[in-house]
């Protein structure tokens, strides 16, 4: 089955690129050099290649236009590789740690409270759709629609945001997978589990899967649009961790670790794709000068955090 999913999966991904490629090539059209909407490059056989730019203030880092998406699909994927390690290098994720430990630890020690209360609750309509909708979300509809959307109207920033997305939810979910498989605990309800929740994971319900559609998205729709913009896929998160809580396919710790793991993934991967045109307000929390070190006074060593606003 699984052998069966993933091929079904490669060729969706190959059919797409190609639609996508054959459609901006379309759409391209013969304009004046002299424009200052245009800049020129030469491809290695020293053919001068004019491309537009609807923005003069996008900036040009990891710009791969015209767009070929077979090239785009292999460089998410290049980005979800060195997003796996990067991330564990990354400062940013420094500012996240604190938070993810204690909420990882409280989570643990009130785990049957909260998961228990929860179960008691009646499960909302809108809330076990949202959680439902996890399963199919996991395919790659939405970011291949932004890249779609980012292609086809020659923004780049739409086109950078669909790849980072892509390369984030499927390093998430390829941690949740992995570490499913170390022993933590097992499902609160161990019947009337999907080929999804058995397959393709381990007998750990430590960390869920379900979710990570939605809190990949909210980090990274953070990162490019900003707060207002990522209240929705904030909000889906919650309902899909809540649905999948009151379910009882899984502990309250479950949720909260994929949240963490999302946000640590979603820095790997902006780092590995080297995007510096993100949102003002990303920037104001994210994008600050921090060193941390060591400062030795009087003969006495201690730790040193510089942080320029």
């Amino acid at each position: 089955m699984a052998v069966k999913f993933l091929s079904l999966f490669i060729l969706f991904l190959f059919t797409t690129s190609q639609v996508m490629g054959q459609s901006f090539i379309q759409k391209k059209e013969n304009v004046d050099s002299t424009s200052p909407d245009y800049f020129q490059r030469k491809d290695k056989k020293g053919v001068e290649d004019k491309t537009l730019l609807t923005d003069k203030k996008i900036e040009l880092d990891n710009s791969l236009v015209p767009r070929d998406g077979l090239n785009d699909i292999i460089t998410s994927f290049t980005w979800m590789v060195q997003g796996s390690y990067l991330q564990f290098t990354e400062i940013n994720n420094l500012y996240y740690l604190p938070p993810a430990i204690a909420s990882t630890w409280y989570s643990f020690d009130h785990d049957k409270r909260v998961t228990n209360y929860a179960r008691s609750r009646e499960l909302k309509k809108h809330v076990d759709l949202i959680g439902d909708l996890g399963v199919p979300l996991n395919f790659p509809f939405i970011p291949v629609g932004l890249y779609y959307y980012g292609v086809y109207n020659n923004n780049h920033h739409a086109v950078q945001f669909g790849m980072e997305y892509f390369a984030a939810l499927y390093l998430t979910l390829a941690e949740t997978g992995i570490l499913s498989f170390i022993s933590v605990h097992e499902r609160p309800e161990t019947h009337r589990l999907s080929p999804w929740e058995t397959t393709f994971r381990g007998d750990s319900s430590w960390p869920s899967g379900h979710i990570v559609p939605y809190t990949t998205l909210f980090f990274k729709t953070l990162q490019f649009y900003g707060p207002w913009w990522s209240i929705a896929p904030l909000i889906g998160s919650i309902w899909s961790s809540q649905q999948r809580v009151q379910d009882g396919k899984h502990w309250f710790s479950d949720v909260v670790a994929t949240f963490w793991l999302s946000a640590f993934a979603s820095e790997g991967v902006r780092v590995a794709g080297k995007y510096k045109n993100n949102h003002p307000f990303y920037k104001w929390i994210f994008e600050r000068d921090a060193r941390i070190g060591i400062i030795q006074h009087r003969n006495k060593v201690g730790p040193r955090v510089v942080w320029n606003f």
